[in-house]
């Protein structure tokens, strides 16, 4: 008989899962962020979450998965959306947006 497992609406896999900490990895190598830790929002989804600071240290961004819309969201700090879509395009999104803030030389979007 098969066990049924009941996961959370807005459950993140392991795959996505390493996927967003690599990331994170990578943004704390650039200067780009201090930390990252796994949260939750007020639904109780799992959320990643981007700090920044030092000993004033504050959220720079947060990223979450919506299965009922089938996509992926980066939000600032405030919850304001960043970019949506899929977790590579939000991912990319993103580093692009921090490494703008962070003052990074970036080449032109086209």
């Amino acid at each position: 008989m098969s066990e049924i497992i009941n996961l959370p609406p807005d459950h993140i896999s392991k795959p996505d899962a390493r996927a967003l900490e690599s990331f994170g990895g990578h943004t704390i190598a650039h200067g780009r962020a201090t930390r990252w830790r796994w949260g939750r929002d007020a639904d109780g989804n799992d959320v990643f979450e981007l700090y920044r600071g030092g000993t004033q240290e504050m959220l720079a961004a947060w990223v979450e998965r919506d299965h009922k819309a089938d996509a992926w969201w980066a939000r600032d700090a405030a919850g304001a959306p960043l970019a949506s879509g899929t977790l590579d395009h939000v991912l990319a999104e993103l580093d692009a947006r921090l490494a703008r803030s962070h003052g990074d030389d970036l080449p032109p979007v086209s």
